[in-house]
């Protein structure tokens, strides 16, 4: 990934809230037909620094598993909060005029080993602990003991545990760092005004964020 160093983002709790607060991740690996992309839910298990791991399932007629190789690197990707940007919200526009458009974003790369399990036990802890992350903040939250045991046993024979061991992460937040703070607040300010969506509520507060 390109990085300049103004948009190098290291710090652990930024990186955690970006997984945490967007969990679909896009898995990237090498099979023997070349590069493949699946799009699956991951919970973090710990910080987000090397040697902690990162928790999923797939189903069990996904290749993916019979992919997984202690040699071979995978990449999940992350993407937190994104917006495009008009250079008529930056001050600088009515002294320059020398703006142009851009997209605002923060992403997460991580890149690890990925190991599977077909432990029935194993699986049973990683929907669980998956399912009670997803469900936290609903005020009725659905539970395992919902559905019958025979049928949460005829989905767990159907699924595979994976988890990605982290080697490497990478942050970018690219959030208007370098542009003038006037032209930040007033890309902070045109996302309030002109949002559309959460992400530009988000996006809007990691730019007043990186003004400090």
């Amino acid at each position: 990934m390109y990085l300049p160093k103004h948009f190098d983002q290291q710090d652990p709790e930024e990186l955690a809230t970006v997984i945490r607060d967007n969990p679909l991740a896009t898995l990237v690996n090498l099979d023997d037909k070349g590069l493949v992309a699946n799009h699956i839910p991951f919970l973090l298990e710990g910080s987000p620094a090397p040697g902690s791991k990162l928790l999923a399932h797939i189903a069990k007629s996904n290749e993916l598993w019979r992919h997984a190789n202690a040699q071979d690197n995978v990449l999940l990707i992350f993407q937190g909060a994104s917006a495009y940007i008009t250079p008529n919200w930056y001050p600088s526009k009515q002294e320059t005029h020398q703006v142009v458009p851009t997209y605002n974003y923060a992403v997460v790369h991580v890149h690890g080993k990925l190991s599977i399990s077909h432990d029935r036990e194993t699986k049973l802890d990683m929907v669980s602990r998956l399912t009670q992350s997803m469900e936290a903040k609903r005020a009725s939250s659905w539970k395992l003991s919902d559905a019958p045991a025979d049928y949460i046993e005829s989905m767990l024979a159907a699924i595979v545990a994976i988890d990605v061991t982290i080697e490497r992460i990478v942050g970018k937040w690219k959030i208007s760092q370098n542009r003038s703070a006037a032209d930040r607040t007033g890309v902070a300010d045109g996302l309030e005004k002109h949002s559309q969506s959460e992400a530009d509520g988000v996006m809007s507060g990691l730019v007043r964020w990186g003004k400090h």
